[in-house]
């Protein structure tokens, strides 16, 4: 893919979840929680089953993994609702990634930041307590927009609010069908990244492969800065 020639790029749009703040812990906490209440009913169900089954929900590009594993794990109807019922995704447990600060702080430097993102309300809150608020400049999350991703329509309030063109935006998210997909529809510069299940996703077509790929923060910095002018 090579570096690319950031000339023109003024703003640099994060996805939130596996991409600024790991979500691995808040995900294997639900998945023990389904594991409890399934056993609980007599289910003979292992942590790395379900691990495996949010995996397979990845590569296949499904929306709801965990309603994949409680319909293939869980026979009974009745018992799928009642489980269903009982799971929280505990947002409590989640932590930016360790070089999400200083990633931040110095590619803030070069350019504007934005946030693109599904997420609960309260995003501003929660990017405030990990000290990643005053680097952003623009949020866009679907809780207060009322759209969410993959529509193109929530990246369109996004550059809207930052007064820039697609081509003057680089879109960095870890999910194949929420982040690069309707990034590039728009015309916007596209970076993978390799973090959470999210990289189980498989590109299968033109217009789903990212313009560059990296498999951790720190990797954005030579590629975004490097040959800057």
């Amino acid at each position: 893919m090579g570096v690319p020639d950031v000339r023109g790029i003024q703003w640099l749009f994060f996805d939130v979840g596996d991409t600024l703040v790991d979500e691995w812990e808040p995900v294997d906490d639900i998945i023990g929680q389904f594991v409890r209440e399934a056993c609980a009913l007599g289910y003979q169900v292992e942590m790395q089953t379900v691990r495996e089954l949010f995996a397979a929900s990845y590569r296949n590009y499904e929306q709801w993994p965990m309603k994949l594993a409680i319909r293939t794990l869980i026979s009974d109807e009745g018992h799928r609702e009642q489980i269903q019922e009982k799971l929280k995704f505990r947002k409590e447990l989640e932590r930016p990634f360790a070089s999400a600060d200083a990633v931040l702080q110095t590619l803030s430097k070069h350019y504007k930041i934005g946030i693109i993102a599904n997420q609960s309300p309260g995003t501003e809150n929660r990017l405030d307590s990990y000290g990643l608020r005053k680097y952003v400049d623009v949020l866009a999350c679907s809780a207060e927009e009322g759209v969410s991703k993959p529509d193109p329509e929530l990246y369109a309030v996004a550059l809207k609010q930052a007064g820039c063109k697609p081509e003057e935006a680089v879109m960095i998210g870890d999910r194949i069908d929420n982040d690069i997909i309707p990034a590039k529809k728009l015309g916007m510069h596209t970076i993978r990244i390799l973090q959470g299940y999210g990289r189980f996703q498989p590109e299968l077509a033109d217009a789903e492969r990212p313009d560059w790929t990296v498999e951790s923060l720190d990797e954005l910095l030579p590629l975004l800065i490097v040959t800057q002018n």
